[in-house]
């Protein structure tokens, strides 16, 4: 394991994400001038905690589905331009679909029941990061395949890195746009709704007349619809 390499990853990445813990918290009529350093301090500690959880839930996803489908799991820090990385061993083409799509996958029904459960706080700064991790790094997963190609690739060997890519590898092309795709396009739709529940959002965002959503449906894939009420 890189240790050093990992830390220094986590440096580059403290700054982006206490940035936007700051303009989120200074759009937050509860962190007003009123507040002392230390409580803004804490709010943003709440807020990257989210993030860091979030982060944990998605690896977590994949070392679930490893072990639901028998399938070896090697971690490493610090690999594959990733605080965490891991490498597999799918005996077949669906469980190494399952095992790569799993990540994603789970943030998508997370933040799907922070924005259908109404007894959790959608202005608390924990949810509030953990939100924003959920809805930032689907499309970022998405672009890294599409045109970045820092996490998502092929490597020397024939194998792989990263989980779009990995279904690509157990799948086709074909599926893994259609992945990268639908993914984006839900964490899109659960960032606008979750935006409309933010007790600083101007209240023409909030009117219920018009209305973004999604849906499984039958045959494979999902329904996007935007919703006007006259």
């Amino acid at each position: 394991m890189n240790t050093c390499r990992f830390f220094k990853r986590i440096k580059k990445a403290l700054p982006p994400i206490l940035g936007l813990a700051a303009i989120l918290l200074n759009g937050n009529p509860a962190c007003g001038r009123d507040e002392d350093l230390s409580a803004q301090l804490a709010e943003v500690l709440k807020f990257s905690a989210g993030v860091v959880s979030a982060f944990m839930i998605h690896e977590g996803a994949h070392y679930l589905a490893g072990e639901m489908t028998g399938t070896d799991i090697d971690w490493e820090v610090g690999n594959y331009n990733q605080p965490i990385g891991y490498t597999e061993q799918a005996e077949n083409d669906t469980d190494g679909v399952i095992v790569n799509s799993a990540g994603l996958v789970s943030q998508v029904i997370g933040s799907e029941i922070i924005l259908q459960v109404d007894r959790i706080d959608k202005n608390d700064n924990f949810v509030r990061g953990m939100m924003t991790w959920n809805i930032l790094n689907p499309v970022f997963y998405a672009l890294d395949y599409w045109f970045i190609r820092i996490t998502n690739d092929r490597t020397g060997d024939g194998g792989y890195q990263g989980d779009i890519q990995g279904i690509e590898h157990y799948s086709s092309e074909q599926s893994a746009n259609v992945f990268a795709a639908s993914m984006m396009a839900i964490a899109g739709i659960q960032g606008y709704r979750f935006l409309k529940t933010q007790d600083w959002a101007p209240d023409w965002f909030k009117d219920e007349s018009h209305s973004l959503s999604f849906a499984p449906v039958q045959s494979g894939g999902f329904l996007f619809s935007y919703t006007i009420r006259f």
